[in-house]
């Protein structure tokens, strides 16, 4: 008998060991599903409003405000890859683009509109929240990399081409001599945040529309502003304002300044 019992108790514990494993292996994920991330706390940033904005009939920069965010989120450490975004593609739920299915390269070549559809698909799959950064939430993961543009007051000319001539050049350099190349990700670095390519050749969707706006005469204060969300804003070594379904804006769908090298995307995770 008592060798029976004794057979039993292992037999048992065998099984538990087999379940255990087989448990095991079915709830590991594929890294898509747990991607990396970075904490980004709650707390005062200063932020100026992105567009296009007027003190009567001039052109002026928006002013720059102290804001408070009141929530924490994380955000992606890397850029979504090609691999991440093919499996959204293999379960038919993202549309096809150009490029390859590495684990080591970002996905580019995508419109805002395919980034919503990726943000989606990864929060079903995952039963979190996914969704695209503002413009504001990117300023603050981008930390010590963040570089604006301040295009000032050209004495007080109307002539609204005389700030696109501004732009373009304070654009072109900041780019420097920049390759539209992708490289591996994380070749370009961390920022003080812990994430990474930030300033790389690739810029990011955001939900930020374009905005048109009023300042008041003091230049102190934004008095109104008015989104036109057929246009959002990407981020990277400076904005810019593309068309939602151009993932190509070398090609056209640029609204203003230099069309940036690649477009991609990261997502934040709400907590």
């Amino acid at each position: 008998m008592r060798y029976f019992v004794g057979v039993f108790v292992v037999f048992s514990a065998a099984l538990a060991l087999s379940a255990m494993i087989m448990w095991n292996a079915k709830i590991a994920l594929p890294d898509y599903l747990e991607p990396e991330t970075v904490f980004i706390q709650s707390g005062a940033f200063e932020y100026r409003f992105v567009g296009e904005f007027r003190i009567d009939n001039r052109m002026v920069d928006a002013p720059t405000e102290h804001h408070f965010a009141d929530y924490d989120f994380e955000v992606m450490k890397y850029h979504v890859t090609q691999a991440e975004y093919s499996a959204c593609v293999a379960d038919h739920f993202c549309l096809a683009t150009t490029g390859g299915s590495s684990p080591k390269l970002a996905q580019v070549n995508v419109s805002y509109l395919d980034a919503q559809k990726y943000a989606a698909w990864l929060s079903l799959q995952t039963k979190q929240v996914w969704r695209l950064p503002s413009d504001q939430e990117w300023v603050r993961f981008a930390g010590d990399r963040f570089h604006e543009t301040i295009l000032g007051d050209i004495s007080n000319n109307p002539d609204p081409s005389q700030r696109w001539i501004k732009r373009y050049k304070e654009q072109a350099d900041q780019r420097g001599n920049s390759n539209p190349k992708l490289r591996a990700i994380g070749a370009y670095g961390a920022n003080d945040l812990g994430v990474f390519d930030i300033n790389g050749n690739i810029w990011e969707w955001t939900t930020t529309c374009f905005k048109n706006g009023k300042v008041s005469k003091d230049g102190k204060t934004l008095i109104e502003f008015k989104d036109y969300c057929g246009v959002r804003a990407a981020q990277g070594k400076h904005r810019a304002f593309i068309i939602d379904f151009v993932r190509d804006a070398k090609g056209g769908g640029c609204a203003v300044g230099v069309p940036p090298d690649n477009l991609g995307f990261r997502l934040v995770r709400e907590v």
